[in-house]
């Protein structure tokens, strides 16, 4: 198989993986968070953003009605479908421009971090600008996505590993050699 596609493929999993555990991570770290930056946050963001997406795109962008359930599934694929791009971008990547790669990630992580916090939400009306936000909340989307950069490199190295294990030719000997006495 290519190369681009095999580290394509190894990153979309650990996209995929680092999505779950993204989630997990700010989970965590918001119990950290006092109770004044939740509720300021959570009347900043009254939905969240990939839910928003996917609401605003059905409802405003094709007229159609739906469901706070439907609304809620459409944001979990919007929000694996995000996650799992990245990885697979960060999987072409991490060995085309490795520096985004060291300390597992963490430049890919801030990177994303600023991106999507800083620029994109914004842009398309899904969070307020960075500024409105309490510092605590920028905090925690830092640690959630280095988590999330963590994961994709660590799978696309056990992707990697695995991938070297079954493809290797296995080393020939001397049939003398593979007498057991």
């Amino acid at each position: 198989m290519n190369k681009l596609i095999k580290d394509a493929l190894f990153g979309a999993a650990g996209g995929f993986v680092g999505t779950v555990v993204i989630g997990a991570v700010m989970k965590a770290v918001s119990k950290l968070q006092s109770e004044e930056d939740k509720q300021l946050e959570q009347r900043l963001i009254p939905e969240e953003p990939p839910h928003k997406l996917a609401r605003v795109f059905i409802e405003d962008g094709l007229g159609i009605q739906i469901t706070d359930d439907t609304t809620s599934t459409l944001g979990r694929v919007v929000q694996f479908g995000y996650g799992t791009s990245w990885g697979a971008a960060y999987g072409i990547l991490r060995h085309r421009f490795p520096g985004i790669a060291r300390a597992a990630g963490l430049p890919f992580g801030v990177g994303l971090t600023l991106l999507g916090w800083g620029a994109l939400l914004p842009l398309f009306k899904l969070s307020p600008a960075p500024h409105k936000l309490p510092l605590s909340a920028h905090a925690r989307g830092l640690v959630s996505h280095y988590a999330y950069a963590a994961t994709v490199e660590g799978v696309c190295e056990l992707c990697e590993a695995i991938d070297r294990a079954a493809t290797e030719k296995p080393l020939r000997t001397k049939p003398e050699l593979r007498e057991v006495a």
